[in-house]
């Protein structure tokens, strides 16, 4: 952590961004991240792949978060947040090594290939929130109520509200100082997860209907694709927990969501859990093997081919790993 302070203080402009398909975590630890730095005296912009899904527009100061690469201009560094490999960071992956600047790489997952010029990864924090949190307390810049909404949102939605085992007491003990800023938590939960249109409705009732289950009851698999997206309208971010959804059956030991690019680029979004205790199933080594990562009960990866091809790629191999159990 005190490297990571150490190089904000070298440089005077710096490119803040954070993985593809830009959830909680990714987007309030990049707006709090910009405020530290502000804080710091030093100027700061935030480049993403994707534009922000529309329910976490609310997040104070989203608007300054762009998707527009001309706008990118020079920089002395480049602080990538909650991206195992700088390959999350998509098309900004290609802005940062032209500017062949210095790489400040701060995560919490597992799977982080360690690819900046500083790395700060730190698996047991539940979230890149976390982690910004303290560089606020290191650094010694002021939190306002606008960067503590922002970090708490990083850290509620990273920790499925506080239900998943990455959740510690230090968690909430964070957690507690942040409402401290006069936070509404029950608001704050109606703003993340109760804002659905009918059209996410709809949708909602397409995907439940693909979930299947194997023939063991182990593996529960369910899918977005193209065509309900463009029949219901919906926004392809609501998605986001429906994995739950597969995750939560009796018996099911891994969950998979397969979700079609939207721009019908023949790109397969596929999106792990595991759940239990003891002899779980590690998914980061499942999304491994496809070139993806994340954490022990939840990881993703992108794959290029037909649903019907990566479908059946990726469930035999869930079926071979869970044999060898």
């Amino acid at each position: 952590m005190r490297e990571v302070i150490d190089a904000i203080k070298k440089g005077k402009r710096f490119l803040i961004t954070a993985h593809v398909n830009l959830e909680g975590d990714a987007l309030g630890s990049q707006l709090a991240m910009k405020e530290l730095l502000l804080g710091m005296g030093k100027d700061a912009f935030i480049l993403d792949s994707d534009p922000i899904p529309e329910h976490y527009r609310f997040l104070p100061k989203a608007g300054e978060v762009s998707d527009k690469f001309d706008k990118a201009g020079v920089f002395d560094a480049a602080i990538v947040l909650d991206c195992p490999t700088l390959n999350r960071t998509g098309k900004v992956g290609d802005v940062i090594k032209a500017g062949a600047v210095p790489i400040i790489n701060i995560d919490h997952h597992i799977s982080n290939e360690k690819f900046g010029d500083v790395n700060w990864v730190e698996p047991n924090a539940s979230s890149a929130g976390e982690m910004v949190f303290r560089l606020f307390k290191e650094a010694g810049v002021e939190m306002t109520k606008e960067v503590a909404l922002s970090l708490y949102i990083a850290i509620l939605t990273d920790t499925g509200s506080f239900n998943y085992d990455n959740t510690s007491s230090v968690t909430h003990e964070i957690a507690g100082e942040l409402l401290g800023y006069g936070l509404d938590p029950a608001l704050v939960s109606e703003s993340v997860y109760e804002r659905r249109s009918v059209k996410d409705i709809n949708l909602l009732g397409l995907v439940l209907a693909t979930i299947r289950v194997n023939k063991d009851g182990t593996i529960a698999s369910l899918e977005v694709t193209k065509d309900m997206l463009d029949k219901t309208g919906a926004d392809l971010a609501k998605s986001e927990g429906l994995i739950n959804f597969a995750r939560s059956i009796d018996g099911v030991k891994v969950a998979v969501l397969f979700k079609e690019d939207r721009k019908g680029c023949n790109k397969i979004n596929i999106s792990f859990r595991s759940k239990g205790n003891g002899n779980v199933i590690d998914v980061n080594k499942m999304a491994s093997i496809f070139g993806g990562g994340g954490h022990t009960k939840a990881s993703g990866c992108v794959i290029t081919g037909s649903l019907k091809d990566v479908k059946k790629k990726v469930l035999s191999k869930i079926e071979e790993v869970l044999k060898n159990q």
